[in-house]
């Protein structure tokens, strides 16, 4: 627009001045980009498997020998039959442990792009491929082994595969997007709410006309079969196994039958302000998840989500046929995409806000980051020409970079309480029983308190995967005669320091030498000790 501001209705644009060859290019470096930022240093970093995805690797090792699960003992089968793929071709190790969920991550990234460019608006998906990118929120997630890792990678395909059918009536993009959304019923607990998600981008396309819904009709068909096809046996198992989808031993949603009466209320207030402010102002405080207490969104990518989410708004109100393909649609589908996915974490009653509970917005939070910086793009452009554009908008990318890679590798991977949150202390002990000379018993006391996976406590788990080669004796309450040694030599590792079981072991064998282990890692908390 010569000798003024452009209107906002005409800031973003789909690339224009640039080919497919150069968006090529683009996309290849911010895949390189994502991939750098996931896969260096895996096999270090984290520094140790938390028990969770010691279950999942251990339910990984049964798929790898033949036989593989829709459910295991507490989590949904997909993620752990496809680690144990890896495990096949790769070998069992701390990376491939980790490579499965770093793959995701990159696609993922992929998959933000495609669903701009579905949207209409190729340039948006770029930007917010290059956000997801060099999320620290979501590289934590990439590399850290948890099963969630499936949710944003699944739904930009499938909602970007659902559209593209729709708008231009491909049954088989519509039968693809089924497959995808039906494997989303085997991800995560939060992809309970992705039917609502497909019922919005549905009305959102169709509207309430019915002659578009009969046009639509034949490949709806499909779309619906395949989703119910593929998500079918995962949903007939929690109608055999309630238990498997309510988990009624643990406290985690206001809908658990151990939540205390009238407390529902208090906690969707809580959550509310919690999960409205998890983005700029404090993020999940789990080592885990996170840099503890860090916004979930940098300081850019929070600004340009909230220039997002204003056009959003605004194309709710007609116009910007520029911005996107079909304005009204595209912003029902961002904007429902986020409520929607933010109600698992709504539903919390603890750990609010939740890192993993509430992956499923990334994609759509960083394509709506995208159109802010499309719209920053063609805002800055007639002032200072697109050559200083681009020079300024490589550096910012070289130093959000630079800086997650600060963040996660040197502020958040030498952290010491990262280490603790994973379990670090477990994989010391473990490995200091592998240490054991032979003709030396190893003995580990399961006297850890969490909820029990395959009959011990899930703090064994991390063990139990470290020693998966030669594992240790396990001892449960009823077990202590096991621990009258008669002189023979012996490690013995307890869960979880005990001045009791300590003593115990001490009249079991009078005489006996006990001496704490002191290797490095090691933490008085989950001792090991020598004994004779």
């Amino acid at each position: 627009m010569p000798g003024g501001v452009p209107r906002v209705e005409s800031v973003i644009m789909t690339g224009a001045g640039s080919g497919p060859r150069a968006t090529g290019y683009v996309l290849a470096a911010l895949l390189l980009v994502a991939s750098a930022l996931r896969f260096a240093a895996l096999s270090s970093l984290p520094p140790a498997h938390y028990r969770d995805v010691a279950v999942t690797a251990l339910d990984a090792l049964r798929a790898a020998s033949g036989h593989p699960r829709l459910h295991y003992v507490y989590d949904e089968g997909l993620y752990a039959n496809l680690m144990g793929l890896v495990f096949l071709i790769a070998g069992v190790s701390d990376a491939s442990v980790r490579f499965l969920g770093a793959l995701c991550g990159v696609l993922a990234c992929l998959g933000v792009y495609f669903l701009g460019r579905s949207l209409g608006a190729p340039r948006a998906g770029l930007y917010g491929a290059f956000l997801l990118a060099v999320s620290l929120w979501h590289v934590v997630l990439s590399r850290s082994g948890f099963r969630a890792v499936l949710l944003p990678l699944l739904l930009p395909f499938a909602a970007g595969l659902l559209l593209d059918g729709l708008r231009r009536a491909g049954v088989r993009r519509l039968a693809v997007s089924g497959v995808l959304f039906g494997l989303c019923a085997h991800t995560y607990p939060s992809s309970r709410v992705v039917p609502l998600f497909m019922a919005i981008v549905l009305v959102a396309e169709l509207g309430w006309k019915p002659e578009r819904w009969r046009r639509a009709g034949p490949g709806l068909l499909v779309f619906a079969a395949l989703a119910a096809l593929v998500a079918g046996p995962m949903l007939l198992h929690y109608a055999h196994h309630p238990e498997d989808f309510n988990n009624p031993e643990r406290l985690v949603s206001i809908f658990s039958e151990k939540l205390a009466p009238g407390t529902a209320g208090m906690h969707l207030r809580v959550n509310l302000g919690a999960t409205l402010s998890m983005f700029h102002l404090r993020g999940d405080g789990n080592w885990r998840h996170n840099l503890s207490g860090a916004p979930l969104l940098d300081p850019l990518t929070g600004i340009l989500f909230l220039m997002g989410l204003g056009a959003a708004f605004l194309m709710l109100r007609g116009g910007f046929e520029r911005l996107v393909e079909r304005p009204r649609s595209s912003a029902v589908v961002l904007l429902g995409w986020i409520v929607v996915l933010l109600v698992p974490n709504l539903l919390s009653v603890e750990g609010v806000p939740h890192g993993l509970r509430s992956c499923g917005v990334l994609p759509a939070v960083m394509l709506l980051s995208g159109f802010g910086a499309a719209i920053l793009e063609e805002l800055l452009a007639p002032r200072i020409g697109r050559r200083a554009l681009v020079s300024i908008g490589l550096l910012i990318a070289t130093l959000m970079t630079c800086w997650t890679g600060y963040r996660y590798f040197v502020a958040w991977g030498r952290d010491p309480q990262v280490l603790a949150e994973h379990d670090g202390a477990y994989r010391a002990a473990a490995r200091a029983l592998m240490a054991a000379p032979p003709g030396v018993a190893r003995y580990l006391v399961a006297n850890g308190r969490g909820f029990e996976v395959y009959g011990w406590p899930a703090e064994v788990q991390p063990y139990l995967f470290e020693m998966r080669s030669s594992p240790p004796i396990l001892l449960g309450p009823k077990d202590a005669g096991r621990l009258i040694l008669e002189g023979r030599p012996a490690l013995v590792a307890l869960v979880r320091s005990d001045e009791r079981m300590l003593d115990l072991i001490r009249d079991l064998n009078p005489g006996a030498t006990i001496r704490m282990v002191s290797d490095p890692g090691l933490s008085p908390e989950s001792p090991v000790y020598r004994i004779n």
